[in-house]
């Protein structure tokens, strides 16, 4: 019986492939009678964010007006792929206007030309090479650093080359808050754990500045080296470029750092390559006129889970836009733990990618989504791809994965615990609220605001952090392999750049989402030649899915409701974030770190 369904099966992908053939064969007939419609260079905008993964939406969304999905990562991974199989495409034209990528981003952009230019020339050796070409309206450093890895860089004649270097200045409001009454209680595992510093200190200490100083130096030896790789220019050559700017656009071609000015209706008759105008369309009317390849989809699909936000106790929630130390959502155990058992569940799913942007969050969170992704990776491989940051709870929760991947300039490590709250008693006393207490219980007001903690309090607060923090160096141990000098080394709360991470043992490979998709086909044993299904997996949360045991192993994120919205949006409007914490040790990275873009 069973050789039967093989045989069965082998005919329907079969007869699937020779459909296709036939699909793609006739497409590409009628392509071959409008030549008029194809496209030289299919061109991409460049503006705002750029999201790593493609928002899972409605299929009806996709018939309104607004029914078209804003540039992510992925998307244009697929595009740049299909632009490569085509033979008359002479490349890509990137519009760069108001972008908001990270260092981190840069990099996987980078990386995403170069594996453009690497299917081109695998297609077609013998053909002139497909080209990425770049135009900037606006030139800062993690634009430019995208920009040197384009084989030709073009800026309006008004343009400045703002590639001034990196600066962080983390604010310390310790005396502020003091004149009005409030001030900080931090216990802390190590003196680089900095996340209440500006809230407790008045100057930054020097474990802080020690931590932003070599934080800075990574990031700028990367943006050096990109930037002098892409545009054939020795390291002096850029670091005084740099430290000259800004400069302007004349300036800038003068030193090699772009090759030539233009407007943008000016680019067609740059781009031209025997005497008429590049035609140049929008990669969607480009699209519909690319050469078709047939390629069968694999039986097997990789699934991927991202956490995005500060995490923390149960549902996942979105808000409507940014907010500070939260973001745009946040990573709820719950939703992350049905998500997770979903996936164990999917038997077409060969392996997950876990896709972490966290600079953590509620301890007791990362813990129990770590021990869900520890039980699914006994199944399945899960590979950890860590985006601009996953520090603190965001590393832990990476820690069951088999391989960790990162860029560079990826903030990542931060492993250490805090614990803090805000003594406001004097504060309220000025403004005439007059708090009464009645207790029961030595130390029911051990996290109050109207009073600081006292020294036995504080001991036993001290005790608390020092046993979560003894798990998580414990847990890194135990999945990194680092004997205790180099774990002791790397630990305290230090912040590392992927490439300091890299060089400690942190991390396992530098390197994009697509360096990590071919790292998990290698572990599922599955082909990395495009045709593995990736997918966002998702749990429904009217369906709760039971915990399994250990030996039941071989047998998210939706959306909350309106009141858990509205109940979280005021939390957050009236500064309470421990209604999303809790009163909880955290593991959290600092603000005031140097910012990636």
């Amino acid at each position: 019986m069973r050789f039967v369904g093989r045989t069965v099966a082998r005919l329907l992908r079969g007869l699937s492939l020779l459909w296709l053939v036939c699909v793609c064969s006739f497409a590409n007939l009628l392509r071959g009678l409008f030549k008029g419609a194809r496209a030289d260079y299919a061109l991409f905008e460049l503006s705002g964010p750029l999201p790593e993964l493609t928002p899972q939406r409605p299929w009806f969304m996709a018939l309104g007006p607004l029914g078209r999905p804003s540039l992510t990562v992925e998307s244009l991974h697929s595009a740049l792929r299909q632009i490569a199989e085509d033979p008359d495409a002479r490349g890509v034209l990137f519009l760069v206007k108001g972008s908001q990528i990270s260092l981190a981003q840069a990099q996987t952009l980078a990386d995403l030309f170069d594996r453009f230019r690497g299917w081109s020339r695998a297609l077609y050796p013998g053909a002139p090479p497909k080209e990425v070409v770049v135009h900037l309206e606006s030139c800062g450093g993690a634009e430019y650093m995208m920009s040197a890895a384009a084989d030709r860089i073009f800026v309006a004649p008004r343009t400045e080359w703002m590639v001034l270097g990196l600066r962080a200045e983390p604010i310390f409001l310790a005396d502020t808050l003091r004149k009005v009454g409030v001030r900080a209680e931090v216990v802390k595992v190590a003196p680089w754990k900095t996340a209440a510093d500006t809230l407790e200190r008045s100057e930054i200490s020097p474990a802080h500045q020690e931590q932003l100083e070599w934080l800075l130096n990574g990031w700028f030896d990367e943006l050096v080296a990109a930037v002098s790789r892409g545009r054939d220019l020795n390291e002096e050559q850029v670091r005084s470029a740099i430290d000259s700017g800004p400069l302007t656009a004349d300036e800038a071609v003068q030193l090699g750092l772009i090759d030539e000015l233009a407007y943008e209706d000016q680019l067609a008759a740059k781009l031209a390559a025997t005497g008429e105008d590049a035609r140049i369309l929008p990669f969607e009317e480009a699209r519909k006129a690319l050469y078709r390849r047939p390629r069968l989809r694999h039986k097997r699909s990789l699934g991927v889970i991202s956490l995005t936000g500060m995490i923390t106790s149960g549902k996942s929630r979105r808000f409507p836009a940014g907010l500070p130390l939260v973001g745009g959502s946040t990573i709820g155990s719950v939703t992350v733990q049905q998500t997770v058992r979903a996936a164990l569940e999917n038997d077409r799913l060969a392996g997950i990618l876990l896709h972490v942007d966290s600079s953590g969050g509620s301890a007791l969170a990362s813990d129990l989504i770590w021990r869900e992704l520890t039980l699914l990776n006994r199944k399945k491989p899960v590979v950890a791809y860590l985006g601009d940051v996953a520090g603190s709870g965001g590393y832990y929760v990476a820690l069951p994965a088999q391989k960790i991947i990162c860029q560079p300039t990826t903030l990542t490590g931060s492993i250490g615990v805090i614990m803090a709250k805000i003594v406001a008693g004097e504060a309220l006393a000025k403004i005439g609220a007059n708090r009464f207490a009645v207790q029961r219980g030595e130390n029911a007001d051990i996290y109050a605001s109207d009073r600081p903690w006292r020294p036995e309090q504080r001991e036993k607060v001290e005790e608390q952090i020092g046993h979560t923090y003894g798990r998580f160096r414990n847990l890194v141990a135990d999945a990194r392999q680092l004997a205790p000098e180099p774990l002791e080394n790397v630990c305290g709360g230090r912040v590392w750049t992927g490439r300091q991470a890299h060089e400690r043992g942190l991390v396992d490979e530098m390197g994009d989402f697509a360096t990590a998709i071919d790292r998990l086909c290698e572990l599922a044993e599955l082909p990395q030649d495009g045709s593995v299904p990736i997918i966002q997996v998702t749990a429904p949360q009217n369906r709760t899915r039971p915990p399994l045991s250990e030996r039941s192993l071989e047998q998210m994120t939706g959306a909350e409701s309106l009141a858990d919205l509205t109940d979280a949006l005021l939390a957050l409007l009236q500064g309470d974030i421990s209604s999303l914490l809790g009163r909880e040790r955290i593991w959290l990275l600092a603000d005031g770190l140097p910012k990636s873009r």
